[in-house]
C-alpha cells in the first residue's frame, strides 16, 4: 500500500488512465447521449432522390464578340479562357432569382407536398415512426419564428422557404479544364425532382439569353446614326461658309507668300534702324565737338600797351596816403577817421598789386573749323529725318503684314479645328454604323434564343434513392462520442481545483501529507487500517523522544470532512501498540460523534468537566481492552466559546498529560467554530483532514494561514476518502 501512495510523475501514463478511469462516468454518458442522438438521427433521415443533368458551355458569340455600346474605338481582340467562362455560368447559375423563377414556375405547394408512395412494410413503419417527429418539429418552428415572420403573408413566406429550399438541394459541380457543367436536384419525390430541375435548367437558360443581352442597343445606335449624319452635314455646311466670308482658299500659298513679305520687311527695317543708329551717333559726336570748339579764335596780339587803370589806382592811392597823413596830424592813430582811411589804402594796395603795369591787345575773328563742323551737323540732321521716316513706314507695312498673319492663323486654327472635326464625326459616323450592324445581328439571334449553351443530358429520373451514407453518419458518432467524452474528461478535469492526491496537497498547500485513508469498504479494510498504521508510524518516527508533542488535534476547513472518524482511527491505532494510554477527547460540541463509535455516554462529557472546573475524573470512561480512553463531548448548557475558555482547556490538559501518553481532540471544522483556533494553539500538532475530490484547495489554504497565523503547529495533511479509479492490477503495470 504504501507503494501505491508513492509520487506519480506529471504527466505520465498513470495521469491519462486516472482522469480516464475517474470521468469514466461522465465519458459514457456522454458516449451514450451521442450514440443515442446518431441512431435517432439515421432513423429519421429520410430517402432521397437525386436528378441529374448537364450542360455542355460553347465559346459562343456571347462570349467572343463585345458590347457594341461598350466599344468605343479599336478593341484588339479577347479570347476568354474557358475557366472564366464557366465562372460566369456558375454565377448564373447559384442566383437567388434562378431559384425564384423555377418556384414560380412550379408552384410552392407542389414543392411541399413531400408525400411519396412508400411500399415496403418496413418503409410504412419507419414513416409511422417519422410522423409524429416531422409535426414536432412543424410546431417548434412555429412557435420558434421570429415575430417579424410572423407579420408576413402565408404565401410570402411559405415563396420564400421554397426557394431557400431549392437553393439548398440544388448541387452544382463542374471540373476542371471541362466545359461541361453538372447539375443534380435532390428531394423526396423523384418526379418532383426532375420537374424541378428541368425548371431549373429553363429558368437558367431564359436568365443567361437576358444577360448576355443589351437591351435597347439597335434602337440606340439607330439613332445615334441619325444625329451623327446630321451633325457631319452641318460641319461641313460651316467649313464651306467660312472659307466664302474670309476669301481664304489656299491658306498654305497665301500664308508662305505673306511670310516672304514679312521676311522682306524686316531685313529692310534692320537696315535702315542701322542707318538710323549711325547718323544718330554722327549727330551726337557733331554735337559733342561744337560744344568743345570755339566759335571764335585770336587774329593779333599787341603787347607793352599802357595799363591805363592801373595808374589810376595808383594816383587814388597816393592821395590816400596824404589824406592819412594829414588826419595823422589832427588826430590820434586809433581814431574813426583814421582808421577808415587806413583801411581805403589797405584795399587799394591789394587791387594795385594785381594789375599789371603793362597790357596786351587782343584781336579775335571766326573760327572756320567750327564753321564746317556746324555744316556737317546741318546735313547729317537732314539725313536723320529721312532714315527716321522710313524706319514709321516700314514699321507701318510690316504690322499690316504680321496682322494679316494673325487673322490668317486665326481662320486656319478655325479651319483645322472644323476639319478634324469632320473627321471625328466621320469615324463615329463610320463605327456606329458598324455596331448598328452588329447589335441588328445580335437583335436578330436574340429573338430566336439562339445560345451557346447546350443540353448534354436533360433531367433525368430517378429510380433509386441516394446512400443515405448511414455507416458513415455512424461512424462519425461512434468517433465523436469517444473524442467527445474524453475531451470532456480533461475539461472537467482542468476546471475541478480539488485536492485529488498527495502530490497536489503538497504542491498547493506547501504541506506534507502524513497519510492516504481510502474509502472504507468491507474489500479495502485491510488498506484502510494499513494506511492508519502508516500515519501512526509517522508520528512515532518523527515525534519519539519528545515529550512536547503529546497532544495532536485534528481538524478540517469544513464539515463532513471525516474528523471524527480519523481521530477516532487514530486513538485506536496509537492504543493497540501498547506504549501508553491514549485519550481521545471530543471537542466538537455542536456535532459530537465519537459516543457513538464507541458505544459510549454522551453526558457527562467535556462540557461538564470544564463547567465543573475539570475535577470530575469519572467522566472518561474505557472503551474496550488496548483501546482508548474516551471523554465525550457532553451536553453544553452555556455558549461553546464560553465553556471551552483558553484557560480551563489548559488546565485539563495538563492535568492529562500526567496520566496520559498521547491525547488526540476531535475538533470542529475551522470554518464551522471560531474556537477551534484557540484549542488547536493550546495542541502540540494539528493535522488537516481534507477529503479528497471535494476540497478546494484554496479553502483549506486558508484555513492552513488562519492556524498558521494563531501560532499553531500544522504538521500536514491527511487525504481522506481517496478514491483509486485506476484498477490496482493495471496501476500496478504502469
Amino acid at each position: 500500500m504504501v507503494e501505491i501512495e508513492k509520487a506519480i510523475p506529471q504527466s505520465s501514463l498513470r495521469d491519462l488512465y486516472y482522469i480516464l478511469f475517474r470521468h469514466k462516468r461522465k465519458i459514457i454518458v456522454f458516449f451514450l447521449a451521442v450514440m443515442i442522438v446518431t441512431a435517432v438521427g439515421i432513423v429519421l433521415t429520410t430517402e432521397a432522390y437525386l436528378s441529374e443533368a448537364k450542360l455542355l458551355v460553347r465559346l459562343g458569340r456571347e462570349n467572343v464578340t463585345l458590347d457594341p455600346t461598350a466599344a468605343t474605338g479599336t478593341i484588339a481582340p479577347i479570347r476568354p479562357s474557358y475557366e472564366s467562362v464557366i465562372n460566369t455560368e456558375l454565377d448564373i447559375l447559384r442566383s437567388q432569382e434562378i431559384a425564384e423563377m423555377a418556384v414560380d414556375a412550379i408552384g410552392p405547394e407542389v414543392l411541399f407536398n413531400k408525400e411519396h408512395p412508400v411500399n415496403s412494410i418496413t418503409g410504412k413503419t419507419i414513416a409511422k415512426i417519422k410522423r409524429p417527429a416531422y409535426i414536432l418539429a412543424k410546431r417548434l418552428r412555429k412557435l420558434l419564428r421570429p415575430p417579424s415572420d410572423a407579420g408576413t403573408s402565408g404565401s410570402s413566406s411559405k415563396r420564400d422557404r421554397a426557394v431557400w429550399m431549392i437553393m439548398d438541394n440544388f448541387q452544382i459541380q463542374t471540373q476542371k479544364f471541362s466545359s461541361t457543367i453538372s447539375l443534380a436536384y435532390k428531394s423526396q419525390n423523384p418526379k418532383l425532382a426532375q420537374e424541378v430541375l428541368a425548371k431549373l435548367i429553363d429558368s437558367y437558360l431564359e436568365k443567361h439569353i437576358t444577360v448576355h443581352q443589351t437591351p435597347g442597343s439597335h434602337q440606340f445606335f439607330i439613332q445615334q446614326t441619325e444625329y451623327l449624319r446630321g451633325r457631319l452635314t452641318q460641319l461641313e455646311d460651316e467649313l464651306r461658309n467660312m472659307r466664302n466670308e474670309t476669301g481664304i482658299s489656299l491658306l498654305d500659298e497665301q500664308h508662305r507668300l505673306t511670310l516672304g513679305n514679312i521676311s522682306t520687311l524686316e531685313k529692310n527695317l534692320d537696315a535702315t534702324e542701322i542707318a538710323l543708329a549711325a547718323s544718330t551717333a554722327t549727330v551726337e559726336a557733331l554735337h559733342k565737338t561744337l560744344a568743345e570748339i570755339p566759335d571764335t579764335v585770336v587774329a593779333t596780339i599787341t603787347e607793352g600797351l599802357p595799363n591805363v587803370a592801373a595808374d589810376g589806382m595808383r594816383q587814388r592811392l597816393y592821395d590816400l596816403q596824404l589824406q592819412e597823413q594829414d588826419l595823422l596830424s589832427k588826430y590820434e592813430p586809433e581814431s574813426r577817421h583814421v582808421q577808415d582811411i587806413h583801411r581805403q589804402i589797405v584795399a587799394a594796395q591789394a587791387l594795385l598789386s594785381q594789375e599789371k603795369s603793362e597790357r596786351t591787345q587782343l584781336t579775335k575773328g571766326l573760327n572756320t573749323t567750327y564753321v564746317d563742323l556746324q555744316s556737317s551737323l546741318l546735313s547729317e540732321q537732314a539725313s536723320m529725318s529721312s532714315l527716321q521716316a522710313q524706319v514709321e513706314v516700314i514699321k507701318t507695312k510690316l504690322a499690316s503684314a504680321r496682322g494679316e498673319v494673325s487673322t490668317r492663323n486665326d481662320v486656319e486654327v478655325k479651319v483645322k479645328a472644323l476639319t478634324r472635326e469632320i473627321e471625328v464625326q466621320q469615324a463615329n459616323y463610320r463605327k456606329y454604323s458598324e455596331n448598328l450592324e452588329q447589335a441588328r445581328i445580335d437583335d436578330a439571334l436574340e429573338s430566336g434564343k439562339i445560345s451557346n449553351i447546350g443540353i448534354l443530358q436533360a433531367a433525368t429520373l430517378p429510380v433509386r434513392p441516394i446512400s443515405s451514407r448511414k455507416m458513415l453518419t455512424l461512424f462519425l458518432g461512434l468517433v465523436l462520442g469517444m473524442l467527445g467524452g474524453i475531451g470532456l474528461a480533461f475539461f472537467c478535469e482542468y476546471t475541478d481545483h480539488s485536492i485529488r492526491t498527495p502530490e497536489q496537497a503538497e504542491e498547493k498547500l506547501g504541506l506534507s501529507t502524513l497519510t492516504c485513508i481510502p474509502i472504507s469498504r468491507k474489500a479495502r479494510i485491510k488498506k484502510y487500517n494499513e494506511a492508519f498504521d502508516v500515519l501512526r508510524e509517522q508520528f512515532l518516527s518523527g515525534f519519539q523522544g519528545s515529550k512536547k508533542l503529546r497532544v495532536f488535534a485534528i481538524t478540517s476547513s469544513r464539515r463532513h470532512e471525516g474528523v471524527s472518524t480519523v481521530a477516532a482511527n487514530l486513538a485506536l491505532s496509537l492504543a493497540w501498540l501498547g506504549q501508553g494510554d491514549v485519550l481521545l477527547i471530543d471537542a466538537n460540541l455542536g456535532h459530537p460523534m465519537v459516543h457513538k463509535m464507541f458505544k459510549t455516554k454522551l453526558s457527562p462529557g467535556l462540557a461538564e468537566t470544564l463547567a465543573n472546573g475539570g475535577g470530575n475524573g469519572n467522566v472518561i470512561s474505557h472503551s474496550r481492552v488496548h483501546g482508548p480512553h474516551v471523554l465525550s463531548a457532553g451536553v453544553a448548557k452555556r455558549s461553546f466559546s464560553v465553556i471551552l475558555d483558553s484557560s480551563e482547556f489548559r488546565k485539563l490538559l495538563n492535568a492529562m498529560k500526567k496520566a496520559y501518553r498521547f491525547i488526540v481532540l476531535d475538533l470542529p471544522a475551522v470554518n464551522e467554530a471560531s474556537w477551534t483556533i484557540r484549542l488547536a494553539r493550546l495542541c502540540d500538532g494539528v493535522c488537516l483532514v481534507v477529503e479528497a475530490e471535494r476540497s478546494r484547495w484554496e479553502v483549506v489554504d486558508r484555513t492552513k494561514e488562519q492556524l498558521l497565523r494563531s501560532n499553531a503547529n500544522v504538521l500536514g495533511v491527511i487525504l481522506n476518502k481517496r478514491k483509486l479509479h485506476i484498477p490496482e492490477w493495471l496501476y500496478r503495470t504502469l
